[in-house]
């Protein structure tokens, strides 16, 4: 049973995820001529997608294939510019985030793994302080670890221990 399972996963993740509305093309919300920094499907049948050219465009989307419900920056060309970059590693372990704010809330994108575990989604902190995480479920399309270097240091994050180059 649990080679199985395994089996599956591995075929699943392997073939990648198909795009939200069945047609070719990269998964989530980012357009065929775009990098996929990010990409994955929640629970609710949608998209956390980091999508663009960086440093030229970056822009994080957010919704359905044929509706998206949030898109910050709302020109990518200013993305590079208005978001922030942190990152841990030690053995067996890598930790990404990319960080914005927009209107008032933070937005934290994130991919943590440790050994075989992977965690990845979006934590999104309101200016009250009321914190809701969205996770990934399935495969998730992950080359945050490329923005190093092309976004700022983000220097309140515990992750780059309070110092930035």
């Amino acid at each position: 049973m649990r080679l199985r399972w395994t089996t599956a996963v591995l075929t699943i993740f392997c073939a990648g995820p198909a795009a939200a509305d069945g047609a070719a093309g990269p998964p989530g919300l980012c357009a065929v001529d775009e990098t996929v920094y990010f990409s994955c499907a929640t629970g609710r049948t949608r998209w956390i997608s980091l999508c663009g050219a960086a440093p030229g465009a970056l822009q994080y989307r957010f919704g359905r294939s044929k509706a998206v419900e949030l898109q910050y920056p709302e020109r990518a060309a200013e993305g590079a510019s208005r978001m922030l970059f942190a990152q841990y590693g030690r053995h067996q372990v890598e930790r990404l985030e990319v960080r914005f704010e927009n209107h008032g809330a933070d937005y934290v994108l994130f991919d943590y793994q440790e050994g075989a575990q992977r965690n990845a989604g979006v934590r999104v902190t309101t200016s009250d302080g009321k914190e809701r995480e969205l996770a990934c479920t399935g495969p998730v399309a992950s080359r945050l670890g490329e923005l190093k270097g092309v976004l700022r240091c983000d220097a309140d994050s515990a992750l780059n221990g309070g110092t930035c180059p």
